[in-house]
């Protein structure tokens, strides 16, 4: 055969190759978005009773005047002898290992991120304070209504893993599945984080800090959050909590902090007179 003839014959293989390629990202197309479009629209019809804007119950959780404290701080005192109020999660269960007791002993409010440098928390800290549920075809975004929060996470729901463990972020990486009604979302990938499970008592979490929280849908008008709590850093075992939410009437925005760093280390050094935050 003529050198040329090979050279045609090798150049039509690989056209066909090519076009069969081009085939099956169009059948793709044609076939596998519609069903993947589906999926989504079903996820997003099952969120619908959790759409809106929750507020913590009378008896648990809200940090609005006058209203009772999110959580137990356990009779636990701070810097200078003063009782530690509205923590986030009911300290006096905590199951503190060594390590988490030492840990408060270190801990202060000029080590605090938030206190200190106008940081935005992040869950469990902030779960106490409600949250405002959107849903789009492929995730759910939450956003908490706390003032030192204001970084809406992202639940992805589009059947995703997590990433590596080496990649990490301050709010974490969120998934999210069903399990027959219930929605359960579930967070890794933390950075560490001195005011990583309750910013009022300033205790720390670690880069292996899991939270899952599992949201029920009592009735058209409240949801029952219940959160696990899993480092082994610092707790001797998972910690398992409950808030219930009530729906606002008319709905509530995520409220924004505008705060100035240098402001927040010169209340912290006026507040608490002596030589401890003195440099």
């Amino acid at each position: 055969m003529p050198m040329r003839s090979v050279r045609k014959v090798r150049v039509t293989c690989r056209n066909r190759g090519w076009n069969g390629f081009v085939g099956v990202v169009i059948l793709m197309l044609l076939f596998g978005a519609p069903v993947l479009t589906a999926q989504s629209l079903e996820q997003e019809e099952k969120s619908r009773p959790f759409i809106g804007s929750w507020s913590p119950s009378i008896g648990r959780g809200t940090t609005r005047a006058g209203s009772e404290e999110r959580g137990n701080c356990g009779g636990r005192l701070g810097d200078y002898g003063e009782k530690i109020n509205n923590c986030g999660i009911p300290v006096d269960e905590l199951p503190l290992n060594k390590r988490g007791e030492a840990w408060l002993v270190f801990a202060d409010h000029a080590a605090s991120p938030a206190q200190s440098e106008c940081a935005n928390l992040n869950i469990p800290s902030v779960s106490g304070s409600g949250v405002v549920i959107s849903a789009y075809l492929d995730k759910l975004v939450l956003q908490h209504p706390d003032p030192m929060s204001v970084i809406p996470r992202e639940v992805w729901m589009d059947g995703r893993g997590h990433p590596p463990a080496k990649l990490l972020w301050q709010q974490g990486h969120s998934i999210g599945h069903w399990e027959g009604d219930d929605l359960v979302v579930e967070t890794t990938n933390f950075t560490f984080d001195p005011d990583g499970i309750d910013d009022h008592l300033h205790m720390a979490s670690s880069v292996r800090k899991k939270v899952t929280e599992r949201y029920q849908a009592i009735d058209k008008d409240h949801l029952r959050l219940i959160i696990t709590l899993e480092d082994p850093v610092f707790l001797t075992r998972p910690f398992k909590f409950s808030f219930a939410l009530t729906r606002e009437a008319g709905g509530i925005r995520p409220s924004w902090n505008n705060c100035d760093p240098d402001v927040a280390r010169r209340e912290i050094e006026y507040s608490y007179p002596g030589e401890k935050y003195k440099e």
